[in-house]
């Protein structure tokens, strides 16, 4: 009797140390899991090394999320919210590494954007309190292009079919902020010209010349076709209904200011197209023009090599015989890594305002006895933190006042509050 109670006791023990073991086992892997995917640089991870030897051997694959959540809470003209969000994926193929082809890049890119508009349904701005809303909310192609380095890097060249605006008048650091008037171009020049930002593509190429590491100047031609902002045509890539050609010219320049860096770019467009003038639709003008200047700057450095206080500014304007939306004005503050202990954290605060033509506004003030005092301008301040919770998840609650929200719509309304929340992912 003795013998069987000692056999059960440590046939007991052997499963209790099993289990222990297992759950010891159970809970180091999850504790793996769990401090691998707070501590990777993109949320998919290495793939077990598949990603590693893919970029060894020339594929470098990317991704990301954007969404953004957003509450119209006062003024506007109702209360109300909704969420927009792109996803975006890609792949780089150095072709040195694949073929031989040294300097040689091809990149292939999509996106999808979903989602409903805060600005248009409840606000009745035109600066949508978010930046990803916009261009047909479809599935595109993003970019189909290929990039040639020459001597160096002194030469580069780019042809193919992308958004302009990824090589020309770039804010840099505007998407530290939600509103797409920061981020990442002047607004006036795609909404009065044929310019295109991401997501929207458009068959082109530029040459851009590096005498210097300082200084830069860069020029191309590209596709003027109305034709790819429309929903049913993301994934269209022919040049039918095209209108002319966009010819830009773009000078930048880099500076070091006692050891505090800074971006000065300025920037002009060209586009062949006929336009309808702004007071009458059937007065078209042969071509339409505008430009640009734009700089960054820290001012202060918090003691890291991009750590500091950014100062950001833009100013743009388009052709007032052919634009509604005729030019646009920003300034902004950026605290890039406030505290040492988060260094990838920030603290943004901005003010843009996008410009109607005034010319407009007399014409419509003339015609209609009742629209009197119209604003030529609408205004956004926006503040928020940015929270770089892993290496690859930023989480940005922000606070947008829009003043005039009424100003593209030739009415009056009030003012509004808008509280964002935007959430952004490396994939």
């Amino acid at each position: 009797m003795k013998t069987t109670y000692l056999r059960q006791a440590i046939l007991s023990g052997v499963a209790s140390l099993s289990f222990a073991v297992a759950a010891h086992a159970q809970t180091t892997t999850q504790d793996n899991f769990l401090n691998s995917l707070l501590t990777r640089k993109t949320m998919t991870g290495d793939w077990n090394g598949g990603r590693t030897r893919l970029k060894e051997a020339g594929l470098t694959f990317k991704g990301f999320y954007d969404g953004n959540f957003a509450d119209a809470m006062s003024g506007g003209k109702r209360t109300g919210n909704g969420y927009a969000q792109q996803l975006g994926i890609g792949v780089d193929a150095d072709m040195g590494k694949l073929f031989g082809l040294e300097g040689g890049t091809l990149s292939v890119g999509f996106n999808q954007r979903q989602g409903r508009s805060v600005s248009s349904d409840f606000i009745g701005n035109r600066l949508a309190v978010q930046e990803v809303y916009g261009a047909g909310e479809t599935l595109r192609v993003t970019e189909l292009s290929y990039t040639q380095n020459f001597a160096h890097g002194l030469v580069q060249t780019k042809a193919g079919f992308y958004p302009m605006g990824n090589d020309f008048a770039g804010i840099e650091d505007g998407c530290d902020f939600m509103n797409v008037g920061f981020c990442a171009h002047p607004q006036n020049l795609p909404a009065s010209s044929g310019w295109s930002d991401y997501p929207t593509g458009k068959w082109g190429g530029r040459i851009k010349l590096s005498p210097t590491p300082s200084l830069y100047i860069e020029t191309g031609i590209y596709d003027v076709n109305p034709g790819y902002y429309q929903k049913n045509n993301g994934l269209k890539v022919s040049t039918s209904g095209s209108t002319g050609a966009l010819i830009p010219l773009e000078a930048g320049y880099k500076v070091n200011l006692g050891g505090l860096p800074g971006l000065y770019k300025v920037g002009a467009y060209y586009d062949t197209s006929d336009a309808a003038s702004v007071t009458s639709a059937s007065d078209m003008q042969s071509g339409r023009y505008g430009f640009y200047a734009i700089a960054n700057q820290m001012l202060v450095s918090f003691g890291g090599p991009k750590r500091g206080l950014i100062a950001i500014g833009m100013v743009s304007y388009s052709d007032p015989s052919t634009a509604l939306f005729q030019g646009s004005v920003l300034g902004g503050l950026i605290a890039q890594g406030p505290f040492a202990a988060r260094p990838q954290d920030f603290i943004d605060v901005g003010y843009v305002r996008a410009i109607l033509n005034k010319r407009v506004v007399d014409a419509k003030e003339a015609a209609n006895a009742t629209l009197t005092n119209l604003s030529t301008g609408e205004g956004v301040l926006e503040i928020g933190y940015g929270f770089q919770a892993t290496p690859w998840l930023q989480i940005h609650p922000n606070v947008q006042y829009v003043m005039d929200p009424g100003t593209f719509s030739y009415s009056h309304i009030p003012n509004a509050w808008a509280f964002g929340l935007q959430v952004k992912a490396t994939l």
